[in-house]
């Protein structure tokens, strides 16, 4: 028996929580991956991290190295798991050798007075046959796992855009590595699409998706593109499909094919790939919460209208800039400043006529600015959830 040994591992186990704490902590600064983990993720890692460590003493406080049967089997399930949320094996196993350095520095820092000189070599030593077997089983599984994971290419792409839409994929060179393994080319500004039926008791199946893919002129899931690399991916959350699409791929297009498939949607252009998973929530959000009247001329909503859903909802991700640049947009240029007067004027008097009289010109002419307006933001003044936008829009503009 170890009496030291055991003597100080007695006393870390009432520090352990703060010792986990400060080795997550290291292998976030570390790491870059790692940094922005939060929520389920974040709470995995800590847990991953607090068992080990726990097992580590346990094994040092008996003076045995040796990792048993249930050690390896958890280790290798981390290591099938690790494969399919994409998080680069160099990274996965780097953080084990961080967190496994604060342990051995707290614990020497903390404790060397207690501790004989073979205490402290024993501890070493454990460490580094620890990390040798854990690195060993980690590889393993995940190897299996990736190969497994994309010879099903199918599922492989979905897994990729369900780690985008949940900031999993976080690590530019990880994603890059991830794309050509799965021969894909996805564009650096995708839009978003997010679709439901638009009769709530009627279930979203694979069949519509694969209607909706094939209307939009591209590849389905399960089926492969001989001229060409995929450039898009498709998964689903529950009644709703997303859609990552090339930017080439017109609004007109996915409204058509919306309306030809029953289904209603949210379309956010030219996201960031690391701005997919923001895309995703403002187009779910905006799903959630749109009027029905909001899709009384369309099937598909857009950026502008998720904007205005989220401000008048009084979400914490409200941005009132963004309102005004996605549902204004160009109407804000210098050289359609008399297009937005003219907006602004029927918005505030009620009829073309009132505007013409307070702007003084000619009814004819305020017409042709409404019409250029509709025209530049794809939005009728005359439906009431377009003024509604345009109207919170110029009056944000006009307090910015």
């Amino acid at each position: 028996m170890y009496t030291a040994r055991a003597a100080v591992v007695a006393e870390i186990e009432g520090e352990l929580v703060a010792v986990v704490a400060s080795a997550v902590q290291a292998v976030r600064d570390a790491i870059p991956v790692y940094r922005n983990l939060h929520g389920p993720q974040l709470a995995d890692v800590e847990a991953i991290a607090y068992w080990s460590l726990r097992r580590l003493m346990t094994l040092w406080a008996g003076g045995d190295s040796t990792i048993d049967e249930r050690d390896h089997s958890r280790f290798r399930a981390i290591g099938a798991a690790r494969a399919a949320d994409g998080r680069p094996l160099a990274d996965v196993l780097r953080a084990y050798r961080v967190a496994s350095s604060v342990f051995v520095r707290h614990v020497t820092t903390e404790y060397l007075d207690a501790l004989e000189p073979p205490d402290i070599a024993e501890l070493s030593l454990g460490v580094l046959d620890a990390i040798d077997a854990i690195s060993e089983e980690i590889i393993g599984a995940y190897i299996v796992a990736r190969e497994q994971l994309t010879s099903n290419r199918a599922q492989a792409h979905a897994l990729l855009l369900d780690d985008l839409v949940a900031g999993r994929q976080n690590s530019p060179g990880a994603l890059a590595d991830r794309v050509r393994e799965l021969d894909l080319e996805l564009p650096t500004h995708p839009n978003v699409l997010v679709v439901e039926p638009m009769d709530a008791g009627r279930s979203l199946t694979d069949d519509t998706v694969e209607s909706l893919v094939l209307a939009l002129g591209l590849t389905p899931p399960d089926r492969t593109a001989q001229s060409t690399r995929r450039s898009h991916l498709c998964t689903r959350r529950d009644q709703r499909a997303i859609l990552l699409l090339p930017n080439a791929i017109e609004r007109t297009e996915v409204e058509a094919a919306c309306n030809e498939m029953m289904l209603r949607g949210c379309l956010v252009v030219r996201s960031t790939i690391v701005g997919v998973g923001g895309a995703w929530r403002l187009a779910s959000e905006a799903l959630d919460t749109a009027p029905d009247h909001a899709f009384d001329d369309r099937a598909v909503l857009d950026s502008g209208d998720g904007q205005l859903l989220a401000l008048l909802t009084a979400r914490t991700t409200a941005d009132t800039s963004e309102v005004v640049r996605t549902v204004l947009g160009s109407l804000t240029e210098s050289a359609n400043k008399h297009i937005l007067e003219g907006l602004s004027a029927f918005i505030a008097t009620g009829t073309a006529t009132a505007a013409a009289a307070q702007l003084h010109v000619h009814p004819q002419t305020l017409r042709y600015r409404l019409r250029r307006a509709q025209e530049l933001t794809g939005r009728d003044p005359r439906s009431a959830w377009h003024r509604l936008a345009l109207d919170t829009a110029i009056q944000l503009r006009q307090l910015g």
